[in-house]
Order: C-alpha cells, then structure tokens, then sequence
C-alpha cells in the first residue's frame, strides 16, 4: 500500500549524459540522490545482440501474400464472375446475329417477300440489342462487384498493415531504421489505393477477360479454322509487346512510388517544424528543397504515364498489324469467295477477342504499377519484434511501486555514445523523483526501459521485486503511466 500523501518523499536527480568518474570498488557506479551535479553517472554500453529469428524470405510474387485478403472475399467475387459469365454469354449469341442481319437487311430492301424479310430483320434486330443490352448490365454488375471485392480485400490490407505497425517496437518509429513516418503514412494511405487497382485488374482478368477469349476464339474456329489460325499469330506480338514494356512500367512505377513516398515524408517534417524554419530564415533553402523533390516527382509520375498510355496503342498499332494480314491471308486462302455472313461474323468475333487481350495488356500494367506498393506494405509487416513476453510471463493484479535500477546499461545504437550506464536506483512507493538534465541525458530513456519499449545491454529492473521482463506487457504499462508532451498535444486530445 503506497503511503499517504503526507509522507511521500520527493528526490531531485541530475543527469549529465556522456562523463565520466571512477567506479566503485564492485565495479557499479551507484546513482546517489544528491542535490547538484554531484549524483551524475557515468555512461558506458556494450553492444547488443539481436537474438530475433530471422524472417522468412519474402514469396517470389507479391500476389501470393495478398491472396488471404482477396480470398476473403470470395462470395463478391463468385458473384462477380457469375455476371461475368452472363456477359459472355450474351456475346457469344450476339455474334452470329450480327452476322445475319446485313443478308437479312438486304433481302427487306428487295420485292418479292419484302415483308417477310422485314419481320425478320425486325426480330433480329430487337434480338440483337436485347443481347446487347443484358451484356451491358451483366458487364456494369461484374465491375461493380469486383472493384466491391477489390476495394474490401485493400481495406483489409490496410487495416493489417496498421496493426502490424502498432506492433513494432518503438526503435521503428524514433527514426533508427531509416523510414520517415512520412513514407508510413504514405504507403498506409496512398499505395493501398494502388493495391486495389492491382487487385481489381488481376480480378477481372483471371476469369471474365479468359472466358470472352476462349468463347469468342470458338467462334472464330467455328466460323473458319484457317483463318482463325491466321489471327492467332497476331496473339504472341502482342504478348512480346506488353511483357516488354510492362518490365519497363514497373521499373518507373517504383521509382514513382518512391518519389513520391519522399515528398510526403518531407512536408510532414517540415510543416511541424515552421517555427524553426522562420526563426532561421529557411525560407528559401527549403523552397529549393521543396523544389527539387517535386520536380523528381513530376518527371517519375510523367514517365510513368507516357509508359502507360504507349502501351495501349502499341497493342492496338499490333492489333492493326495483324488485321492487315489477315485480310490478305483471306484473300489468298478463299482467293476472294469467302462468304460474306461468316466473314463478318468473323470480324466481329476477332474484335471481341482483340478486346480482352488490350484488356489483359492494362490489367498487366495496373499489376506492374501496384506490385512496388504491394511491395512496400509488406515491408511494414515483415518483422520480428525485439520485445516480447515470455512464455511464463506473469500478470500482476496490483502493485505497490517500488522500483528498483540495478546496473542498467544501455544506448540507442551501435558505435554511439551510450545514454544509460550502470544506473543503480531505488525508488520506494510514494517516492516522487525529478530527473533534471540536458537533452540526451538519459531521464526519458529511464522510463522506456522501465516500461519495456527497449530492452537494457546489461542489468535489469524489478517492479515489487518482478523483474520487469518476467511481467507480461500489458499488465506492466497497464501499472505506469507515461505522458509526454506529445501524448498532451495529440493522443490525450484524441482518447
């Protein structure tokens, strides 16, 4: 039971980061509470060692660790191809009425049996934009509910990619791993959206974009073999065409990413910081700066889009190709007898099968732009975390506050300065403590290391005599609590 108000005991400790004295003959540089520069200690550290299993190395394609996500939402999915399927459906007794309805229009212009011909051509015609009709509305439900399917499997990602990033330890988050809590945000925020668009393209490739080329290419054999054979060779240009430049698109779309993930991080430094920069007449300097990463921005998102405008119209300049040869294959395969119905069935069914080859063409341009921000949230959550519970980590109903240093030694990195250095202090319940020295002194580094946000080079510390590694987590930080001026400025405002 802590003591009453009356008796409780304030103490003023001063903290003088980086000097030296002797130590005492058991080799630990006691923290005597001392008025003055009298209760400094010197600092010393040892290097640590990362005992953390190592990751498993990340799978060859992106997609893989995303499919849990898009799995998820199967049933949107299924529902998507389902109408899918209908569409195709629909173009698959479209063509061969496009095909009829010239001979039919014709025979209704003629004399002889003209109002025959022209019921005919009228219920071919209604039949024709019937088909047409339910095409479009099966088409608009399929896109609707993939991009549904898309936009939920990224929203989970996202939602994953944040807890895993309240799961790091706080070295991540104090700059010590080289990622600007800009570029976090960015990369949550931003190329989430560029997940989606990725996935929706993989979505509405996989079967909607395979089933309109399978169906209308047995079109095409039906109607005529040669020259179905004929257009075939148009298919492999094609491919060469956007596998090549598709290599090229992911290359500017990573370092578009990166452009941009570099211009976010440094407006979320600096506009924080307009005070200093005011003070010190930064104005111009970081203009320039401010300059110089737009414009890299600028010319990466501009080489981007250019890449991705060329590629359509090299499929369509190929597409174009192979129309060419194709009518003069006809010409030598039939020598000029083809029959005109099936020729412009045939058209039509080529048509519909160039379509979803341009379609995989942007669907493999999305994936390419999407795979480096794929790429980038996953490396948010790919880590093992330093500090843990232990598997007999005991949970503490209540404590009473005694707290005890005994030799603690610890720095922030490797080859640095230490900031804590045999620290051997005692503070009983009821205690109040000051902490009183420079920047870097130690005094917020005492506090993390009591509430485990680090772990010491050497010595340890005992909450109530536990050892505070021994406590579970979250019952320990459930028992201090910690507030710093940042948490009054932002967290306290918003809890």
């Amino acid at each position: 039971m802590a003591p009453p108000l009356s008796a409780l005991v304030s103490r003023t400790l001063t903290l003088n980061p980086h000097l030296s004295r002797p130590r005492s003959r058991g080799g630990v540089a006691p923290l005597i509470p001392a008025p003055a520069a009298a209760s400094a200690f010197r600092l010393r550290a040892t290097a640590i060692t990362d005992s953390s299993p190592p990751l498993p190395p990340p799978p060859p394609y992106p997609l893989a660790e995303v499919f849990p996500y898009i799995a998820a939402e199967w049933e949107t999915i299924a529902k998507g191809w389902a109408c899918a399927a209908a569409a195709v459906y629909c173009l698959s007794r479209a063509v061969p009425a496009a095909g009829r309805l010239p001979r039919v229009l014709a025979a209704a212009g003629g004399g002889v049996g003209a109002g025959a011909a022209v019921d005919v051509a009228a219920r071919g015609g209604l039949a024709l934009a019937a088909f047409a009709s339910a095409r479009a509305a099966a088409a608009y439900a399929q896109q609707a509910l993939l991009w549904e399917a898309a936009l939920r499997a990224a929203g989970r990602l996202r939602e994953r990619a944040f807890e895993r990033l309240l799961e790091r330890d706080l070295a991540f988050f104090e700059g010590r791993e080289g990622v600007a809590a800009g570029d976090v945000a960015h990369r949550i925020a931003d190329e989430a959206d560029d997940v989606a668009d990725a996935v929706f393209s993989v979505l509405n490739t996989i079967v909607p974009t395979s089933l309109q080329l399978i169906t209308m290419g047995i079109q095409m054999v039906t109607i005529d073999p040669m020259l179905s054979f004929l257009a075939a060779t148009v298919i492999p240009c094609m491919y060469v065409v956007i596998a090549s430049l598709g290599k090229r698109l992911r290359q500017m779309s990573k370092e578009a990413h990166l452009s941009l993930a570099m211009l976010t991080a440094y407006l979320n430094d600096v506009v924080p910081s307009m005070l200093t920069v005011k003070a010190n007449n930064g104005e111009l300097k970081e203009m320039l700066r401010f300059q110089k990463l737009a414009r890299d921005d600028l010319k990466n998102n501009l080489d981007k889009k250019k890449m991705k405008t060329l590629i359509p119209q090299a499929v369509r300049a190929t597409y174009i190709g192979g129309l060419l040869l194709l009518c003069a294959g006809s010409i030598v395969v039939s020598g000029m007898s083809f029959h005109a119905e099936g020729f412009l069935s045939f058209l039509t069914a080529l048509a519909l099968v160039v379509e979803p080859i341009q379609d995989l063409g942007k669907a493999y341009n999305e994936y390419k732009q999407g795979e480096p921000a794929l790429e980038r949230i996953f490396d948010l959550m790919r880590f093992n975390p330093e500090v843990n519970d232990k598997p007999s980590a005991t949970h503490l109903q209540r404590v009473n506050g005694d707290i005890k240093f005994h030799d603690v030694t610890f720095r922030y990195v490797d080859g640095m300065p230490p900031v804590v250095d045999g620290v051997n202090l005692h503070i009983r319940p009821g205690e109040s403590i000051a902490f009183v020295g420079p920047s870097g002194g130690g005094k917020t580094t005492l506090a993390k290391l009591l509430l485990r946000l680090y772990h010491p080079q050497s010595g340890y510390m005992l909450l109530d005599n536990h050892d505070v590694q021994d406590i579970q987590l979250q019952c320990l930080r459930t028992h201090i609590a910690f507030v710093s001026q940042d948490a009054v400025s932002t967290y306290l405002v918003h809890a």
